[in-house]
């Protein structure tokens, strides 16, 4: 069996900043100093929903000697890992798979059961399971693993580079809408494509459009198909990302194979080869069992993952950045991360199955820490978001749900501001456009098939399939 190449020491998986001027200087963090800074620095309006930031809350000596605590915390957990934490995931690793073998038997043996609510009894048992093993294979073993959070353990397939989770998403993909350009550039309008999903509006900083009253129904739409939407979330940014590329085809070419074959093994697997088996061994009985218990176990994890992402991301507190500094250091960009976060208060077991994203402000802050190592370091984490005077925001799920319910549903109406804006811009548009173009514009609509196909499962379509055109 190979073993993966030596990795050098874990270290945070964010991007390379200016060293701060004052990181081995620890004299600068002293309390006072802090203290008097927050007079003369602005802060962010905490009582205020919905934040937007147009610059950094803390001076550059605030976020340099908050980035030194927060290092020194960091390295104090990466040193300390050991075999328990290898063990850990491993654990994790086994009951999945068994988990999700135990929830198949189960759906493909109910309806062989003799009465009928003891079949309905199997087949909630088993969808229940199965649902479970997904969620735990999305959360905390394929979401950490990708981030890298395992590789020092040299595992054959426990690492970034091999490990593939159960959703139609590819990993690469997913790695580079995720791990890269969110995490780098978090809530960051224009530049963090997961403010809103290129679908729903966020925050007052995009601009309004009719289209926007129907949030709250794009929101179902999407938190009912998520893992849909994360799969082709990559496409749909690459397309604009590589647009000036000489190679921009056999990129998008080599991403939408790579998508479309994903979808093909997902699909073929829950859709097809499991149920056909059931049905061949037990009878039709079982394979409608296992068809069945396959689609409302994927629905229960889309649903799951979804709203843990977005009670992460969304409440009313989490800020929005309107633009990046040039200059950002890696304090920084720690104190973009904690003020972009919300986390999520609960039992042990609920923050198991978020993969402990529940615990977002640390997961932003250490993205390549093992995530079951959150819970020990949140209190210090929040004893310096205190001392800096940054909000950390936290509160149980039923809180941080409605808030992001409320946020969807204020951004889809406008104000009035607003609806004057957008019909001043489309007046403008208007005046710019020639009369044969308007007639043009009204006369050639998308039709046929293709106005019922979303226009990035299109563009993945083409690049999967066409030719290269040759100079």
């Amino acid at each position: 069996m190979r073993l993966l190449p030596p990795i050098s020491p874990v270290h945070s998986a964010v991007p390379i900043f200016t060293k701060p001027a004052t990181a081995s200087a620890k004299a600068t963090t002293d309390k006072d100093a802090v203290s008097q800074e927050r007079i003369e620095t602005s802060e962010p309006a905490k009582s205020l929903p919905y934040p937007t930031l147009t610059q950094a809350p803390l001076s550059k000596t605030q976020s340099d000697a908050l980035a030194v605590e927060l290092n020194e915390l960091y390295n104090e957990v990466m040193e300390s890992l050991n075999a328990n934490d290898a063990r850990y995931i491993q654990r994790v690793y086994k009951l999945v798979a068994a988990s999700e073998i135990t929830a198949r038997s189960l759906l493909a043996v109910a309806a062989r059961l003799p009465k009928k609510r003891y079949k309905a009894g199997g087949w909630l048992l088993g969808t229940t399971l199965l649902s479970f093993s997904k969620i735990v294979n999305n959360m905390e073993l394929g979401h950490n693993v990708m981030h890298g959070q395992y590789d020092w353990m040299q595992h054959p397939h426990l690492n970034s580079q091999k490990f593939d989770w159960d959703i139609v998403c590819p990993a690469p993909l997913w790695q580079h809408s995720h791990n890269y350009l969110h995490h780098t550039f978090t809530n960051i309008l224009g530049r963090d494509h997961d403010v809103g999903y290129h679908l729903i509006r966020v925050t007052d900083e995009q601009p309004w459009t009719p289209e926007d009253r129907s949030n709250p129904l794009k929101t179902m739409i999407l938190a009912l198909g998520f893992e849909w939407a994360v799969a082709f979330h990559d496409i749909q940014i690459s397309v604009d990302e590589y647009a000036d590329a000489a190679d921009k085809h056999e990129l998008l070419q080599q991403k939408a194979r790579a998508l479309w074959a994903k979808i093909a093994r997902q699909v073929g697997k829950d859709y097809i080869a499991l149920p056909a088996t059931a049905g061949l061994l037990l009878g039709r009985g079982s394979a409608i069992s296992t068809l069945t218990g396959n689609f409302t176990a994927n629905i229960a994890r889309n649903l799951w993952t979804w709203a843990i992402i977005f009670c992460g991301h969304f409440t009313d507190q989490a800020h929005i950045y309107t633009h990046i500094d040039d200059q950002e250091s890696k304090g920084d960009w720690y104190v973009r991360q904690i003020l972009g976060s919300s986390n999520i208060k609960g039992s042990t077991l609920f923050h198991f199955l978020t993969g402990n994203l529940s615990h977002q402000i640390e997961h932003h802050t250490f993205p390549d820490m093992p995530a079951h190592r959150y819970a020990s370091i949140a209190p210090q984490v929040e004893a310096i978001c205190q001392k800096y005077d940054l909000s950390y925001n936290t509160g149980n799920f039923g809180r941080q749900f409605t808030q992001v319910l409320k946020r969807i549903y204020h951004f889809s109406q406008p104000n009035a501001d607003e609806q004057q804006a957008y019909e001043q811009t489309l007046a403008n548009e208007n005046k710019r456009l020639e009369p044969t173009q308007k007639q043009q514009r009204i006369s050639e609509p998308v039709t046929g098939l293709k106005r019922h196909i979303p226009q990035v499962v299109r563009q993945s379509l083409y690049y999967a399939f066409a030719r290269a055109n040759k100079a």
